[in-house]
Formats: structure tokens, C-alpha cells, sequence
């Protein structure tokens, strides 16, 4: 993620100093840290565009008492806020170039992002520390004018003997000082520093440094990361551009992140060496030098960053190992299973994610709107748009409305009406199959279907994918059918015998899927508006509490749960989400019989998945499903005989919310078994035969837009 911010102020603040347009704030750094203490020591040399007048007005953290050494320039302090100072500057005529001194302690204890999302880390407004330091933006390290410009720097460092320093741009020089300087308009100044080892190597013929702060000494690791941001780097200059900056950081941070800045991203300890995280989270950091980073986000019309990120990095890395329809899928489901209408906003309304339902929308639907738009335009056209915005925008901010202008004018396509019912629109279309039926006649057959969008307020204008399995065939029939109206009509004839009718069957279409079009999964669960957990009240005393403890961290989340014993309650209730906990539960052949059709296996100390026995001397198993006459409805199991496993559990579950079972060992607890049930019972699809070993054919694979080198290894 980008960490995005703004200088958000009083009206008065805002009403001092007029915007900066064009020009940019070039500020002069050198700055003296001393961990031990907290403390920071500055010297900022500042150049003000010639149109900038008096009186101006900037921002500074609290208690590091700026001196100027200009006497003739008037200086005084407005107000104080949370943890900043805000004042007032009036040069004189011509005078754009002044030196502010300060120094003081900038020490934000690390805390929880947010405690309802659930893959969101913990933060700090800034750090100096003797684990390391942390200063972004919205630290007010370096003074902040009152405007919505852009600015460039060179910053100077000096630290404590073994530290190391990371900013933005190129470091010129590295012996008892360090210097960073980018010249490139930047959004705001990063300051990161620690006790790193480095690791360096080149990408685009030479042209760019690669780079690896780690923490601790690990050769092996910063190769693998020093070869995956060369071959990233490649690739995405093949699709947009050349890498916009001269080097590219992996830094080690002293807790676990997942930002990414402007020429370095700064991942948690943990984080860096998951083996998942090469292929997935780290290009997608990569990718925000290009949009974010490379081309900023105009907030005023919303966050577009983050959903074409996922996109073109996320999406495009399963899209190239024959995944994409089930990565779009899961983005679906997400939303589906996330976003309650009171939950739900337009996509200009975006800026950050700060919960599941924020994400699923900001990031999820963002991504499948970029997919539609290259369906509709195709992949050559939906490059070429990409890289004309990205050229003509490049180190300015751009909103949703400049890529409309990139895409039409590239296109040659009106694409308003596109964008304004994705963009300014919330919600989403709810696709149905009215009827379908085929008729034999006059020697072929005729497939009739009636489709329908069955959400709430007008009809979208939606291009629907069709898929029809033919009898004898070793090709699917496969076409669009446009779609405005609240039910369409459609008929097709066939020389041969329709077996089977599919509407969107790989997920190109941002859509609220049915319940049944998607496996049962835990997301469902943690979705849910309200639930109920019903305890075993014959387990041991001890595991009972630990149950208990942990449906009431997940209450203190925000999550509505409401606590029962299993032999205080005569049956289920079908109108809310039911989570059962324990072996014992009295109300476990209830949910054994909601598995019935998928590969599950139940005994009273033992169940089998699939091909995985979990049995309760060894296992903790986690099960999702949903009643066959009520499909709306999640029902969760958990169930463990060892109560060290719980708090793991419990911090863990959350995180795995695309899972349909899984199962654990250990008091970690380690994860051994997971995945999804198959969909057996799909709405979108009509089966016009009875016996399925007939269909022979497959739909077609969908090409990636572009391919990563054979060369580099996903193992």
C-alpha cells in the first residue's frame, strides 16, 4: 500500500497562501538523528516559487520550535493542534529563499490501524527510536505550506555509527553522511533509517539500482528480492514505461508494513519472508512507482491507484498462471460477502481502505472496472490508453476523469457513460437467469433464455459474456449479448443440441454474485451483519472459556456476536450467521448434514476433507458451509481439543477468508490443510442435459495481457 496524505487544515490555514500550481517547493535538508533520545535536529533550506506571496503559512510537528535566520522575515505562530503547529510567514519583496532551523522529539508509539479490518498493520504518525526511524508526510518532520503542491528535495543525513538511512531518489554519497536527492516532483519527504545490511544490483541495462535493506544479514534473500525486482521492473516496462526513478529499495522495517513509497517499498520482517509475498504483495508494490507514485491520485474524484495496481500486478501475476478468472471470482466474492448496502460508495468517494468493505470496493471493484474497460476495448487499445496517460500525467495528479480523456482519446470510443455509472454510481448489478430453455426445430435447435438485472434503480448498461456447450462439439460457443434493460430476451439457433447455458462464466462482469455461484467460505462468516455463537457446554472448563474468549476478542473488532450454550437453544435460527465451536457441540449433525454433496466426512472425534483426515487428538478445523434451503445464510465450525491453539485461532481465521475448510496443528497453530468446496448448484448455468459426461469441450483460456519471463521462477 501507499501510504497517501494530505495537509488537512483549519480554514484558516487554507485561507493564508494561495495554491501552488505548476512550480514546485524545493526544500534543502540536513538533518541530525539521535535514536536514544527520540530527537531530531533540522536545517531546511527552502526555495519558494517566485509566484508564491505573502503572508504564507506551513505546518511543523509540536515542540521543535523553528528559528529562522532571516531577522527581517516576520514569523509567528498561529495555532497548536494534535500534535502539530501551524504558522505564519511574511518575507520580503522578491525574498523566496529562506533556511528554518528546528530540532525536538518525534516519538508516536506504534499502534493498530484499525481494529474492524483485519489485514490492515500497525502504524506510527512517526517514529525515532532505537529500533529504527519512521517518518513519512503526515509526520510533519520537514514544514508543510498550505497548498496541494509538489515538491522536491535533497536531503542530508547524519547517523549513528552502523545506521543507515532510505529516502526517495539517488544517494550521492555514502561515507559519515548520507544524501539523497530527487528532483522529480514528489508528494511528500520519507525518512527511514536503522541498523540495515545492503545489498545493491542493476536492472534496465544499468540504468536502475536495485537495492535491499534487511535488518539482519541474509544474502540468500535479498538475491531472491534483488532478481524479482529486475525482472518486475522489465516487465512493466514493457507494458507502461520505463521505471521512473533511478533505484528501487526492498527495506526491511522494524514492524510489520506494507507500504510502498516513491523508489522503495517498506515490508515488516515477517512480511519479507513469506515465499507468497515475491509473487503478489511485492510487485504490487513495485507497480506504485508507475500509478501512485509515478502518476499521483487527484482525491478530489477519487482513489483509482490501488484498483488498477491490483490489476496490472495482483490480477495480471494469476492471470499469467491461467488464474485470472478465479482471482476475479474471489474479488467478487469479496465484495459480495463484505459490502452491505449501508457499507457501499461510489468508487470517487475512495481515498483509503480502512476496512474489508472499504477494500473490497476501493481495490475490487476499481480492478474489475479497468477489466471491463479492457474487454471492451481490447488489450492492444487498453495499453496503449494506459501508456498515453501515464506519459502525459507523469509526476502530476490525475482522477478518473483524465483516464476517461486517455482512454477516449486513444480509443476513439465515447466512453462517458461507461465511466459515470461505474464511478459515480454505488452498488452493482444482480444478473439472473429468468428461464432457459431449447427447442427442436425444422432440424436444428433454438436456445431461448431470459435475462434479468434484479437489483434495485435502473439498469446498468452491461456487456454479458455467454457461454453455450454444444452436443458433439469440441468447442464452446462462446459470444457478448449487450444489455440495458431490465430483461433481455435471447435466441440463438444451433445445428447442434445446446447441453449447457453459462452467463458470464469466468467473472468479466463487476456484479453482486448469488450465494450459490461461489463456494462457501469464511468471508461469508466474517461478513455476516450479525451471528450467533453457540458454545459446547459439555467441554472441558477450561476450552470452554478459551471458546468464549475468542468470540468476545472478535465482539470488541466490532463484530455483532451474540454468546449462547448449545443446550440453552432448542434448534438454529435461519436468520442471521451461526458460528458452532467444539467437537461436542449438540448441533453438529445440523451442520454435517449442511455438507451434504461436498467431499466431507463426519465422525464423532474425526472428519475427512477431500483427502485430508483432521482428527481431534492432532487438529484444530475450521469448516464454512450454508444451508441448502437457505443459501443466504453462513454457518462457521470450529472445533479444537487444545486450548493453546485458540489465541492463534483467533488472530489468525480472519486472514483466510477465501477458505472453505482448513486445518490446523499445534499450539502456533500451524496451518496444514486448505480450500474451497466446488460450486455444485450454480444459478448462472443451465444444464440442458443429464448426464455431463457428454460435454466434451472447455472454454477458451484467456491470454494474460502480458507474459513475465520464462526465466524467472515462481517456486
Amino acid at each position: 500500500m501507499k501510504i497517501y496524505q494530505k495537509i488537512i487544515s483549519g480554514l484558516l490555514f487554507l485561507a493564508i497562501s494561495p495554491l501552488l500550481q505548476a512550480e514546485e517547493i524545493h526544500h534543502q535538508l540536513e538533518v541530525y538523528l539521535d535514536p536514544d533520545n527520540h530527537h531530531l535536529k533540522a536545517i531546511d533550506t527552502i526555495t519558494l516559487p517566485d509566484s508564491y506571496s505573502s503572508p504564507i503559512a506551513f505546518r511543523l510537528h509540536n515542540h521543535l520550535n523553528p528559528q529562522l535566520e532571516n531577522s527581517e522575515i516576520e514569523f509567528k505562530k498561529l495555532k497548536e493542534n494534535e500534535f502539530t503547529e501551524d504558522y505564519t510567514l511574511t518575507l520580503p519583496k522578491d525574498v523566496h529563499k529562506f533556511t528554518l532551523s528546528y530540532e525536538g522529539e518525534i516519538f508516536h508509539p506504534i499502534k493498530p490501524v484499525s481494529q474492524e479490518y483485519t489485514n490492515s498493520f500497525s502504524s506510527s504518525s512517526g517514529i525515532i527510536a532505537l529500533e529504527g526511524v519512521f517518518l513519512t508526510g503526515s509526520s510533519y518532520w520537514y514544514p508543510q505550506f498550505a497548498n496541494d503542491g509538489l515538491i522536491t528535495f535533497s536531503l542530508t543525513t547524519h547517523l549513528p555509527l552502523k545506521w543507515h538511512s532510505v529516502s526517495q531518489g539517488i544517494r550521492t554519497q555514502q561515507d559519515t553522511q548520507e544524501i539523497w536527492k530527487e528532483n522529480h516532483p514528489q508528494e511528500e519527504i520519507y525518512l527511514i533509517a536503522g541498523q540495515f545490511t545492503e545489498y545493491d544490483g542493476k536492472a534496465e541495462n544499468g540504468k536502475v539500482t536495485t537495492m535491499a535493506f534487511l535488518q539482519r544479514p541474509d544474502l540468500s534473500l535479498a538475491h531472491k528480492y534483488l532478481e524479482a525486482t529486475s525482472q518486475y521492473l522489465e516487465m512493466y516496462r514493457s507494458l507502461i514505461s520505463p521505471y521512473p526513478y533511478g533505484k528501487f529499495a526492498l527495506v526491511e522495517n522494524f514492524w510489520e508494513t506494507g507500504y510502498g513509497m516513491p523508489s522503495f517499498t517498506l515490508l515488516g520482517s515477517n512480511v519479507i519472508r513469506f515465499p507468497f509475498i515475491l509473487h503478489s504483495s511485492y510487485p504490487h508494490e513495485i507497480l506504485h512507482n508507475w500509478w501512485g507514485n509515478g502518476v499521483y491520485v487527484k482525491y478530489s474524484s477519487g482513489n483509482w491507484t490501488e484498483g488498477l495496481t491490483a490489476y496490472l500486478a495482483d490480477h495480471l501475476l494469476k492471470e499469467q498462471q491461467g488464474e485470472g478468472s478465479i482471482y476475479r471470482r474471489e474479488t467478487l466474492q469479496k465484495y459480495t460477502d463484505y459490502v452491505q448496502e449501508v457499507q457501499d460508495f461510489p468508487l470517487m468517494q475512495f481515498r483509503g481502505r480502512d476496512s474489508a468493505a472499504s477494500q473490497a470496493v476501493g481495490y475490487g471493484k476499481t480492478l474489475m472496472v479497468f477489466h471491463m474497460l479492457r474487454q471492451k476495448l481490447g488489450d492492444k487499445l487498453f495499453i496503449k490508453a494506459l501508456q498515453d496517460f501515464y506519459h502525459q500525467y507523469q509526476y502530476a495528479p490525475a482522477g478518473f476523469s483524465e483516464l476517461e480523456e486517455s482512454f477516449e482519446k486513444t480509443s476513439g470510443q465515447l466512453l462517458h457513460s461507461f465511466f459515470n455509472q461505474w464511478i459515480t454510481r454505488p452498488g452493482a448489478p444482480l444478473l439472473k437467469i429468468k428461464s432457459a430453455q431449447v427447442t427442436p426445430k425444422g432440424g436444428k435447435y433454438v436456445l431461448t433464455a431470459t435475462i434479468v438485472q434484479a437489483q434495485g434503480g435502473k439498469p446498468y448498461q452491461l456487456t454479458i459474456p455467454i457461454a453455450i456447450y454444444l452436443e458433439n462439439s469440441d468447442k464452446v460457443y462462446q459470444t457478448q449479448i449487450d444489455l440495458d434493460k431490465r430483461e433481455h430476451k435471447l435466441e440463438l439457433i444451433f445445428s447442434n443440441r445446446p447441453l449447457k447455458f453459462e452467463i458470464d462464466p469466468q467473472f468479466d462482469v463487476f456484479r453482486r454474485l448469488d450465494p450459490n455461484e461461489i463456494p462457501p467460505a469464511l468471508s461469508q462468516a466474517f461478513g455476516a451483519k450479525k451471528a450467533l455463537a453457540v458454545l459446547p457446554a459439555s467441554a472441558f472448563s477450561a476450552l470452554k472459556e478459551s471458546y468464549q474468549q475468542l468470540i468476545e476478542t472478535w465482539q470488541q473488532e466490532g463484530r455483532d456476536i451474540k454468546i449462547v450454550m448449545d443446550n440453552t437453544i432448542d434448534k438454529l435460527p435461519n436468520n442471521q450467521m451461526v458460528w458452532l465451536l467444539g467437537w461436542e457441540n449438540q448441533f453438529r449433525s445440523v451442520f454435517d448434514q449442511a455438507l451434504e454433496g461436498y467431499h466431507y466426512q463426519a465422525n464423532t472425534d474425526s472428519v475427512k476433507i477431500k483427502n485430508h483426515i483432521l482428527d481431534k487428538a492432532h487438529h484444530s478445523v475450521v469448516v464454512a458451509t450454508r444451508p441448502k434451503n437457505n443459501p443466504h445464510q453462513a454457518l462457521a465450525w470450529i472445533a479444537t481439543n487444545n486450548v493453546a491453539a485458540l489465541p492463534g485461532l483467533t488472530r489468525k481465521l480472519p486472514h483466510y477468508g477465501k477458505y472453505s475448510y482448513l486445518g490446523f496443528i499445534g499450539s502456533e497453530p500451524e496451518n496444514t490443510a486448505k480450500g474451497q468446496w466446488s460450486v455444485i448448484r450454480s444459478p448462472m448455468s443451465v444444464l440442458f442435459a443429464q448426464d455431463l459426461s457428454v460435454i466434451k469441450s472447455t472454454l477458451l483460456p484467456q491470454q494474460p495481457l502480458i507474459s513475465l519471463s520464462s526465466q524467472f521462477s515462481q517456486d
